[in-house]
């Protein structure tokens, strides 16, 4: 799995303190589970244009997966919420809501550097050895047990949290007050040869979100992003 010595999830955590500060075993465990979902959801992505054979396996997989480590996926965001927005008020909201938008970015980078490494030059032979990976359990979470262990408090901590409806409104509604996938939008626009897009967010449904935007020949794009991995519609 790519490792980056500064994450944008340890940047998060010491809150625009930058590399100055280690990252933490918290931070750490959340970075592994997002970006391990993120590395299956592009390289199903990547395998499914190859054979139908492999589309097949490719949603097999994804399938598979997500039920054995869906649960602690969703504990990892959760943990990254937290270390967004524990206890803070605007105008700190927005620089926070700044370095969600960061993480997510770097989590997708993440991933796509790490399946340009795993397919390498025989995409086919090598998306059928790391879809089996991940398919028989080698690339489940629980795989790394220190890791493992601080995502299953973070779920604990989830539970908890919800339990309290008052609570879980305030932080739902913090949450979904910024779009967090606008940098991917942005990257994935300006490489689609969009210049100078105006990005509106349609729906706004983390996991799920939908963007529009007019760049500057006055073409228009919709885009539709779940757990920070965005397609073009049109």
């Amino acid at each position: 799995m790519v490792v980056r010595t500064c994450s944008l999830v340890a940047v998060a955590a010491t809150v625009l303190a930058g590399c100055a500060s280690l990252p933490t075993p918290r931070s750490e465990a959340i970075h592994y589970a997002l970006t391990t979902d993120a590395s299956l959801r592009e390289l199903a992505s990547q395998c499914q244009s190859l054979s139908p054979q492999l589309e097949s396996k490719a949603t097999q997989t994804q399938r598979d997966w997500w039920r054995r480590n869906g649960a602690a996926v969703s504990a990892a965001d959760y943990g990254l919420l937290q270390l967004n927005w524990d206890q803070q008020t605007a105008p700190i909201e927005d620089q926070r809501a700044y370095l969600s938008m960061q993480v997510i970015e770097m989590v997708q980078s993440d991933a796509s550097e790490q399946v340009t490494d795993w397919l390498d030059d025989r995409p086919e032979r090598n998306c059928e050895r790391e879809l089996t990976a991940f398919q028989d359990g080698e690339r489940d979470l629980s795989r790394n047990s220190d890791h493992f262990e601080t995502l299953v408090t973070l779920q604990n901590d989830e539970k908890q949290q919800m339990a309290d409806v008052d609570q879980a409104r305030v932080i739902n509604a913090r949450y979904r007050r910024f779009g967090r996938s606008l940098f991917v939008v942005e990257q994935k626009l300006q490489a689609q040869g969009c210049n100078q897009p105006q990005v509106s967010i349609l729906r706004n449904e983390w996991p799920l979100e939908v963007y529009d935007a007019v760049c500057s020949d006055s073409s228009y794009v919709l885009m539709q992003c779940e757990w920070g991995r965005c397609d073009t519609l049109r």
